[in-house]
């Protein structure tokens, strides 16, 4: 927040830019239908994981995969290698699917996500154009207009999270699916259970893996894949280690029974891993800690961002990678199996002391990456490709984390994330940021702190929009209440708030109170800051968005026309905040039946936002259709 907050500690917040307080005039404009038409898909567009360089066997599951013409799921234990299959299987579609497209799906926001990721690649002009629910949209109707295409869906958690998806593109192109849960999806797909490797196929696999280097000692192989359960991921862990190490499978079968034996499917990949881990770790200790930092965030496509920086850690990489712990891939992004993920945030049961130490230390490292990657400003569209590819690891750890332990520093990183989420729609995701964001500030400065009122304040419109009206208004009163207290009756951050209390009844469906409260508060700031002050301009627009509200459109029109003609002299004419407000006093003469200033305003809007914005922008083609239906 502005005012010089200062920070009064190690783990103080210090408010070192505007909170900036989203609120619903600051929208991204929702799009009509028609503007959001997909165009074509450019050739070979494709996005899979290259998993498990040394697959073997499952050739009856991929014969199976080849024979279905619809959905496929996947269904088996942690580390049996659904992923695997799934990835080798789709990359042999690529010459004759277009796109083959993969989506980490642990949640419906994963889902959501990667759709906006496939809209982005069909169309890369749009990333800095469209918010995540349009992009998300634009590709639901693309793969519902069109056949050819492959979607793999990974790790879905159950079948709820990709029942819509499925409904919307049913029928059109292939999807796979792969879960550990293999109840529910009876009228969804075919399910194919995928077991353990045959005992062969895991002896073989553990020779491939082993000996890739150079022939190596395999005597009992047999037992030591046995001792797995012929599960592929412990195999090929164990693999790696025994060819990088030169040591034999009997004599790492006899390490393992030094650790403990062996129990379920996680258990047989920890003391794999355990085993690996020691023996690496004391040749390069910079290996443990990466990992763990690792274990923090989304299992795929780590962005290089999130990344250690320095040759250390690019060495500490490949050494993990070389044990089959994590995938590079060529854009530097890094991805970890789920199993090793959970393995490496469990302290050693064997070392009580420093385990925990560890793991916190990776806690507070990845917190620190996280904090420098986020972007600074989240309204800004060129950042949101960014905040897209960031979002799945910062969901991640804040799932892995206990809020009682945030840093000063990530609040002002969760305001910014809660900032770009309700720009982009996502506003329940919004809240929950936020509430994380406003215990910690309240936690580290105190719930009366200007910097706490902020986030309360920055977390009231998105709380109307979620249904929770009467809290949003409770909250609203509550911030402006406390803002005039801490800075006088007259100072911008109260206008806003005031601002804010007024939009949050409008949300609730309290038009009337919302108009008095709007119409207060701009006669104050134009007394105050002036009638040509940029926020008092903002607040013009918000007035006119309330009038049309309440159905007074004809004071709707004439607010908006006074904010247009302000921003013009203030910003300038072809500022995009002076067009947004011409095209809203477009549309509110078409609402107030002035269909000739309306026309007249869409024509002359036109060839502007043609060359403001470009021929072939969302916005450009919203005018364009408004004037089509006027003509």
């Amino acid at each position: 927040m502005s005012g010089g907050v200062e920070a009064s500690g190690e783990r103080s917040v210090a408010a070192g830019r505007d909170i900036g307080w989203v609120h619903t005039g600051d929208r991204v404009t929702v799009l009509p239908t028609a503007a959001l038409a997909p165009g074509p898909c450019p050739p070979g567009l494709v996005d899979v994981p290259r998993r498990a360089a040394h697959f073997v066997g499952r050739g009856a599951e991929s014969a199976l995969l080849d024979g279905e013409s619809e959905t496929v799921v996947i269904c088996g234990l942690g580390g049996v290698g659904k992923s695997s299959l799934a990835a080798r299987w789709a990359l042999r579609q690529t010459p004759h699917r277009n796109p083959v497209w993969w989506i980490t799906a642990e949640s419906r926001a994963d889902v959501d996500a990667g759709l906006a990721r496939l809209a982005a690649a069909m169309q890369p002009e749009l990333v800095d154009v469209l918010p995540q629910e349009a992009l998300r949209e634009r590709a639901l109707q693309w793969l519902s207009a069109h056949d050819g295409w492959l979607l793999v869906l990974d790790n879905v958690t159950g079948p709820g999270d990709v029942e819509g998806l499925l409904a919307r593109v049913g029928g059109r192109g292939r999807v796979v699916v792969t879960s550990r849960m293999t109840d529910g999806w009876w009228g969804i797909g075919r399910v194919l259970a995928l077991p353990v490797l045959a005992a062969d196929e895991a002896v073989e696999l553990f020779t491939r893996v082993a000996t890739h280097t150079g022939p190596r000692d395999t005597t009992g192989a047999e037992r030591l894949c046995e001792a797995f359960g012929q599960l592929p991921l412990a195999v090929e862990i164990a693999a790696a280690y025994c060819g990088r190490t030169a040591t034999a499978p009997l004599a790492y079968l006899a390490e393992l029974g030094r650790s403990g034996g062996l129990g379920n499917a996680e258990e047989a990949v920890a003391r794999t891993l355990r085993v690996t881990l020691d023996r690496l770790v004391a040749s390069d200790p910079h290996a443990g800690e990466i990992l763990r930092l690792l274990a923090r965030f989304a299992p795929d496509r780590i962005p290089v961002h999130l990344l250690p920086p320095g040759p250390g850690a690019r060495e500490a990489l490949g050494e993990l990678a070389a044990h089959s712990m994590v995938t590079l891939h060529e854009d530097g992004s890094v991805s970890v199996h789920r199993l090793v993920q959970a393995v490496a945030r469990r302290a050693d049961p064997r070392d009580p002391h420093r385990e925990p130490r560890l793991i916190a230390q990776a806690r507070v490292a990845a917190e620190a990456a996280l904090v420098r990657a986020v972007p600074q400003d989240s309204m800004d569209p060129a950042h949101w490709e960014t905040w897209r590819g960031l979002r799945p690891h910062l969901e991640a750890y804040l799932r892995c984390s206990d809020p009682g332990e945030d840093d000063g520093d990530l609040i002002p990183t969760l305001v910014a994330a809660g900032m770009y989420l309700t720009l982009n729609s996502l506003d329940e995701e919004a809240v929950a940021l936020y509430e994380r964001a406003l215990a910690g500030a309240e936690r580290l400065v105190g719930p009366e702190h200007p910097y706490t009122v902020g986030v309360r304040g920055a977390m009231i419109a998105v709380l109307a929009e979620t249904g929770r009206g009467a809290e949003a208004i409770r909250l609203a009163a509550g911030v402006v209440r406390d803002m005039t207290r801490a800075y006088g009756a007259e100072h911008r951050l109260v206008f806003l708030a005031r601002r804010c209390l007024a939009q949050a009844h409008e949300v609730s469906g309290l038009v009337d109170e919302a108009v008095a409260l709007h119409e207060g508060v701009v006669e104050d700031m134009i007394r105050v800051l002036g009638e040509g002050d940029r926020q008092t301009l903002e607040a013009f627009v918000e007035l006119s968005a309330t009038h049309r509200s309440a159905g007074r459109i004809l004071d709707a029109v004439a607010v908006c026309s006074r904010a247009e003609a302000g921003l013009a002299a203030a910003l300038g004419a072809d500022h995009p905040e002076t067009l947004m407000a011409g095209l809203n006093l477009a549309a509110l003469y078409g609402f107030a039946g002035q269909v000739e200033s309306a026309r007249a305003g869409f024509e002359e809007l036109l060839p502007v936002f043609v060359r403001v914005f470009g021929e072939h922008h969302p916005m450009t083609a919203t005018v364009a259709e408004f004037l089509a239906e006027l003509s």
